[in-house]
Parts: C-alpha cells; structure tokens; sequence
C-alpha cells in the first residue's frame, strides 16, 4: 500500500469529484474517487483511508446515512470525515456534526479551505473535530453545544469567532500554531483578516478569562498552555 496519505472522496457530482482528485493528487495524496454512495462502505474498506471527503445530497444513501454507516464500523471510528456540501443549511451542518462528522465546508468557498484543513490534519498533526462537544483541560472547559468556556468555575460567553479559536487550540494542547494555520482553518482562505485582528480577539479571550492562556511564543506562532 503506498505510503502517502490516503484520501477518498464521495461525490456524485463527477466535475467536483475530478477537480478534487486533480488538486489533492498534486499535493502529493493518494486519492480514490467514488462516485455512488451505494459502494461507499466497500470503497472505504478496500482503501483504508485516513481522511474522508463526504458530498450531503446524494442519490441513494445521502451522505449523512454514509456517515452513519463508516462511524458504526470500528476501523473508522476514528477516520477524518469532512463533509462537502453546496448547502448551507445550519440544521443541515448540525445534524452531519452530530452525526460524527469532524469538519463542514461549503462547496462554493471551500476548496481552498479544505486544502488547508486536509493539510492540517495529515501533514502537521494538528486535530480538527467538531464532533467533539466537551473538552476539560485542567480548569479550562468547553462546551461546543452551548458554546461557553468555563475557567476555574468561571462561565464565560465568547463572540463565534473567539469561541472558534478557543476551541481549536483546546483540540491541539501545548502544540505551536502558526497564524497562518488559525487564519485559514477558523475563518477559510476566502476571508482576509490582518494579524492585528486576530490579535484583538486573542487579547478579548485573556481580558474575559482573567489570564493568558494563549500566548505568542514567537513571532506569529501560539501555544495553549494549561494546568493539564
């Protein structure tokens, strides 16, 4: 089996499906394209991939049902899920997030984004899952469903985006991000934001917890240090 990172997308829509394994063969992945969610579970097992890209709408077996169906089969308990969608229904993001997907992009803006994310994941061992709703780092906790982050007892309600941040780096403990890394995969490559704003959002998240827990270590990198 080849030693790249493993990829398998499922789409029926043939143009997404080509257009993706163009762009993520020539970032050096190993690819494997299905384009009838029907042979989903059969391809998955075959392939073994360590990442899955999952298109909703789909003849069939819609992709949530395919979701369904890979996180219920042990040996993909724990495979990447990113679902692909044109849709952008918040009900519709909800359910495939509950469902056990780790990440939700839109089709329209997020090619680039899901790059960057795929890159994330398999290249710099960064984590990105959604699926998880709580995470408890010592006398930091975050809530995903009613997205408030607690400090030594200490309820805290933050914007969307300072929550995001948070979030991320509760997921990656103690490793050193780069801005760039938190710029694309919290806000996508389509939205231009300047280091300074990102900077203001980390300094509200210290001013309403009380301390720095994230900090710049260098200059554009940060690390989440915690009691745990």
């Amino acid at each position: 089996m080849s030693s790249k990172h493993r990829i398998l997308i499922i789409d029926d829509d043939k143009d997404i499906l080509e257009l993706l394994q163009y762009n993520l063969i020539k970032e050096g992945y190993d690819v494997l394209g299905v384009s009838k969610s029907t042979d989903s579970l059969d391809a998955a097992k075959a392939f073994q991939p360590e990442l899955i890209i999952l298109d909703i709408m789909m003849p069939f077996i819609n992709g949530i049902e395919v979701c369904k169906q890979l996180r219920s089969t042990p040996e993909f308990k724990n495979t990447y899920i990113f679902f692909l969608t044109a849709l952008s229904d918040k009900q519709l993001q909800k359910e495939a997030l509950e469902t056990g997907g780790d990440d939700f992009i839109q089709k329209i803006t997020g090619l680039r984004a899901l790059t960057h994310k795929i890159s994330t994941v398999l290249k710099k061992k960064l984590v990105i899952r959604k699926c998880v709703k709580h995470i408890e780092l010592g006398d930091l906790i975050i809530d995903r469903n009613s997205r408030l982050v607690a400090y030594k007892g200490k309820a805290i309600k933050l914007s969307e985006s300072e929550f995001e941040i948070m979030y991320f780096f509760a997921q990656n403990p103690k490793k050193l991000i780069s801005r760039e890394s938190l710029l694309n995969n919290i806000w996508g490559s389509d939205v231009y934001l300047l280091a300074k704003t990102l900077d203001n959002y980390l300094k509200n998240v210290s001013e309403k917890l009380g301390v720095d827990l994230v900090r710049q270590v260098r200059e554009g990198k940060y690390k989440l240090e915690t009691s745990s």
